[in-house]
């Protein structure tokens, strides 16, 4: 079974290399494409840990079988529980 990787939107990436610093795992790499520098994912070493896609930010940066929809609805689910704990 292939582990989750993070991909990229290449129309989306601004070549920024916010994710290439932030990768812990050296699974991000700068690669010219039509005269412009966009980010490629190594999905032999990525871990699936999503640091990359929650640093992007022109949400280029997706983590393989979750949408961005989906990571946002548990974000906020465990923001509510957080603070039902504390009341």
């Amino acid at each position: 079974m292939e582990g989750i990787v993070a991909s990229v939107d290449e129309g989306l990436c601004s070549g920024c290399r916010i994710c290439e610093s932030l990768c812990a795992y050296g699974a991000i790499e700068m690669k010219g494409k039509d005269g412009e520098t966009v980010a490629h994912v190594i999905e032999a070493l990525c871990k699936g840990c999503g640091v990359c896609g929650a640093a992007c930010p022109t949400k280029a940066i997706n983590l393989g079988h979750f949408t961005t929809e989906e990571i946002h609805a548990q974000v906020r689910a465990i923001i509510k529980e957080m603070e039902a704990a504390a009341a």
